[in-house]
């Protein structure tokens, strides 16, 4: 029933790779990623919230595109963003999908050069992103999948500024926000730019 709501190419990939069983919180929330619904879901570390927000993507997008990011995903840490550019190039395996980083420890001008040149897939942390964005490397308009991973970390970190700036400049598009807990921090975060998203908690196993 899961990997029917995926499509084929996908769908293998992750048999391919031994995932056959999703998530209580991949189950509740690809019907609705799919469905085009703005979702802010908590759930605790291990849930498999970072796969889900690939898989996601990579339904949303389909394939490559010549044209500017049609996805753009916050993350806490660089090492998180090269943890998911490494999972995006083993589920979007020959998709054509083209992936492209940003991080403070990264040098910024290689980074914005890579994006410019052409990117379907951007992940990276607030404060780098919002920087290529002001430098005119980061084209936004055509963004159609927004989504934040580990939001409490944007708070740790006090993204708050940035997460702001760049959900308001975002045209029309789907969100999805995943969390280790929804309290009323995460939701002043995403209040200015997330309108009545759906919530969907999971709670932890005991």
């Amino acid at each position: 029933m899961f990997k029917e709501r995926l499509n084929k190419k996908l769908a293998a990939e992750l048999e391919i790779n031994g995932i056959s069983e999703p998530t209580p919180l991949q189950l509740k929330c690809i019907p609705k990623i799919n469905g085009g619904f703005d979702i802010v879901a908590s759930a605790p570390p291990q849930s498999g919230k970072t796969t889900t927000i690939v898989l996601g993507a990579i339904q949303k997008l389909g394939g490559g595109d010549e044209g500017p990011p049609r996805a753009l995903i916050l993350v806490g840490t660089m090492e998180k963003v090269l943890e998911m550019k490494g999972l995006f190039h083993i589920l979007a395996k020959d998709s054509g999908l083209r992936i492209k980083c940003a991080y403070e420890e990264g040098k910024i001008d290689i980074q914005s050069e890579e994006i410019y040149v052409g990117a379907d897939i951007v992940i990276g942390t607030p404060q780098r992103i919002l920087e290529i964005y002001f430098s005119k490397n980061l084209n936004l308009n055509k963004i159609k999948f927004f989504a934040i991973d580990d939001a409490e970390l944007m708070i740790k970190h006090r993204f708050q500024g940035p997460v702001d700036r760049i959900g308001l400049s975002l045209p029309k598009c789907q969100h999805v926000v995943f969390t280790n807990m929804y309290d009323d921090k995460i939701q002043r975060l995403i209040s200015k730019f997330i309108v009545a998203p759906q919530i969907i908690e999971i709670p932890a196993q005991n």
